[in-house]
């Protein structure tokens, strides 16, 4: 099983209210969004929250002490230009970026995800064509997501026997799923 589908497994994929990321996810997460231009906590705050349709938006209180923690590690430097502080990732940081990818992406993917799952859930109201429209999810695919959910929250008092045919049915359809379709 690939590395980056087993964090979001972890994680769960629930859109929770509360702290929804680590500092340590926090910051390579600002790394991240760095890598492409310096930007200032505000402008990192919208960047997040743009790319996850409004999942998460770290408040000030977390981001500024994430980005004080990347400075100290020497893997953002800061320049103030007028009252604001513009940060912008350093070598280091990029080179703990690369190392860090198989963390990294799947954070992203949750952010990426979970601004899908927001989008469809205001579209829905309208209809699930302007939702599959907006998201480019067909509504099978979600109804499939949901009744999967339920059925796994039904076997909840299964006992040890049930949990491992279970583990196994979920191992071969994770392996089928991440198999990608050879090219005719």
């Amino acid at each position: 099983m690939r590395k980056g589908t087993d964090a979001v497994r972890q994680r769960g994929g629930h859109l929770t209210s509360g702290r929804k990321f680590s500092a340590d996810e926090l910051q390579l997460m600002l790394l991240w969004f760095l890598r492409d231009s310096p930007a200032h906590g505000y402008e990192l705050i919208k960047r997040i929250n743009d790319l996850s349709h409004g999942y998460y938006s770290p408040s000030p209180g977390v981001l500024y002490p994430a980005l004080g923690q990347l400075e100290t590690l020497g893997l953002a430097q800061v320049e103030l230009k007028g009252k604001r502080k513009t940060y912008q990732i350093t070598p280091a940081g990029f080179e703990h970026l690369r190392l860090q990818a198989a963390r990294t992406e799947p954070l992203l993917a949750i952010l990426k995800h979970a601004a899908k799952k927001m989008l469809w859930m205001s579209q829905a109201n309208e209809s699930e064509a302007a939702a599959a429209e907006a998201t480019g999810w067909l509504p099978e695919f979600v109804k499939a997501r949901k009744a999967f959910h339920v059925t796994l929250i039904a076997q909840n008092e299964a006992d040890h026997a049930e949990q491992r045919r279970i583990i196994a049915i979920l191992q071969r359809a994770s392996e089928e799923i991440l198999q990608k379709p050879s090219s005719p």
